[in-house]
């Protein structure tokens, strides 16, 4: 279940500091000026009923947010990618909005992250 997963994994996120130190503020800021672009992206797929479309961008921003540590919201993309490459669009919609509101937070998070010095 989403509500059992954390918004972000901090072993991830702790891992990620070690590794790229200084640069870690950078990583984080580049997924979050992506973010609104792939999730506009998925918006426009489910709109226009391409569910080709859908799992590609999904399956991008899945990866993405697994390795950011961006859990929740690497689940509710999986469910998204698993929807457009069964062509099951229905629930899309539904879906999206929720992804969206688990972004707002998750973005709210990784900017406080970003902002702490390491």
């Amino acid at each position: 279940q989403l509500d059992q997963l954390p918004l972000l994994d901090d072993e991830i996120i702790a891992e990620l500091r070690e590794v790229i130190e200084d640069e870690f503020a950078d990583l984080i800021g580049a997924f979050l000026n992506d973010l609104p672009v792939q999730l506009d992206g998925l918006q426009a797929a489910v709109v226009e009923g391409i569910a080709a479309d859908l799992y590609q961008i999904a399956h991008k921003l899945k990866s993405s947010c697994g390795s950011i540590g961006a859990t929740q919201l690497a689940e509710l993309v999986r469910q998204l990618e698993q929807a457009g490459r069964q062509n099951t669009l229905d629930g899309a919609a539904a879906l999206l909005t929720e992804t969206r509101s688990v972004a707002q937070a998750t973005t709210a998070l990784l900017t406080a992250e970003a902002s702490r010095a390491g």
